[in-house]
């Protein structure tokens, strides 16, 4: 299984250190109004070939530049003089205004490649890894809970999440379908999914016999139903991408990494409660930061409930579990690691029996063991496959 290395790391650079100047070479080098050089590749872009076909080059913005009084009578950013001298003049002013617009967007374009080779992609990865998961998972979560209700928020916060991760991993290459057994991988993760829908379902249906439907439709309307499974949607999107985004940096220490991205979430957070503050007047977030502090000091000093569950939040749901699948994801594949949210429902199930006495019934009997045999069935062929690939690399 390995073990958990911990020691004191330091957090990435946004920018890789800056490398020794190139020949002059080795690119074209461009002086700007303040005397400070830049490199540009020769690659070819849309817009170079739209400057090549105003002909627009280095020398001739210099001499526009430096001879506005005869940018009209200039051959080189016109083409011949026609008939009627008036219609030409205002063609050529055209011609020279687009021109100009097209290097400047040229320039632009090769100064933002230039800065996104400096950049560290870690320390990127890292700082959206915070984001999705410490920021927008919680946000969309929370948010499609008080406009839905707990069932359809646990529909995509469970089931739903495996589904999203494996099909986002699949698309953006970091993981590939069975080679030998596709349709038994696919069957095998719609089957997890398909019964821990059923669980969820059943514990649903049976919480709600004794409502009529006016009083489970009372408070939530069609506007409402779309709204908040559109907000929920972020959940998967969240989730998924903070676990592929962790499956890319297993190197950090998993408590390291995941105190990173609370401090990325925290800040974000605050930052998003300031600006809203200032700008908006806590339209966006419902509260200013002032309120939102002054709410959170009067429920720490008044609400030991609230206590418990921030230190419940904080300790187990937000940081042990992410630690873990920080761990578990030097091990395993991501959508190995989020399949195991499909046993959410499962073991609400299970706890519910043990604290509350509540029965199973045939129908979270018979969801209990398709989440089983789907788990089994899609980890057995990851394994498999990894297996095979050993043996013919060896």
């Amino acid at each position: 299984m390995g073990r958990i290395y911990e020691g004191p790391v330091k957090f990435p650079q946004l920018f890789k250190q800056k490398r020794e100047a190139k020949s002059p070479l080795s690119g074209t080098s461009i002086e700007s109004g303040n005397s400070i050089g830049m490199t540009v590749s020769p690659s070819v872009s849309t817009i170079e070939s739209m400057c090549s076909s105003f002909s627009i080059t280095d020398k001739k913005i210099e001499d526009l530049l430096s001879n506005p009084s005869q940018q009209h009578t200039s051959s080189h950013f016109h083409r011949p003089r026609r008939r009627k001298g008036r219609s030409s003049k205002g063609n050529n002013s055209c011609t020279d205004i687009i021109g100009c617009i097209l290097y400047l967007l040229l320039i632009s374009q090769k100064e933002c490649a230039r800065l996104l080779k400096d950049v560290n992609t870690e320390a990127l990865q890292i700082v959206a890894a915070g984001t999705a998961g410490m920021l927008l998972l919680p946000s969309c979560y929370t948010t499609g809970l008080i406009i839905t209700s707990p069932t359809i928020a646990s529909v995509w916060d469970g089931p739903m999440i495996p589904l999203g991760c494996f099909c986002a991993a699949v698309v953006l290459k970091l993981e590939k379908r069975s080679e030998h057994y596709p349709m038994a991988q696919i069957g095998s993760l719609l089957l997890a999914v398909g019964g821990s829908l059923i669980v969820l379902m059943a514990d649903f249906i049976h919480g709600n016999d004794h409502k009529n439907v006016a009083e489970r439709d009372a408070g939530m309307n069609h506007v409402q139903f779309i709204q908040g499974n559109i907000v929920l949607s972020g959940v998967v999107a969240a989730y998924s991408a903070t676990a592929l985004l962790q499956k890319q940096l297993t190197h950090y220490p998993p408590i390291t990494l995941t105190s990173w991205m609370f401090g990325i979430g925290f800040l974000g957070c605050f930052g998003l409660l300031l600006l809203d503050s200032v700008l908006l007047g806590g339209t966006l977030t419902g509260c200013t930061l002032g309120q939102a502090v002054s709410q959170l000091h009067l429920a720490l000093t008044t609400s030991p409930t609230f206590q418990y569950g921030l230190l419940y939040s904080a300790l187990f749901v937000g940081g042990a579990c992410f630690a873990i699948a920080s761990y578990a994801s030097a091990h395993l594949e991501s959508s190995v690691i989020t399949l195991f949210a499909a046993c959410q429902p499962p073991m609400t199930a299970f706890l519910e029996w043990i604290w509350e006495g509540k029965g199973f019934g045939w129908k979270k009997v018979f969801g209990m063991c398709c989440v089983c045999c789907g788990m089994c069935g899609f980890t057995y062929i990851k394994r498999l496959e990894s297996h095979l690939k050993k043996v013919q690399h060896a």
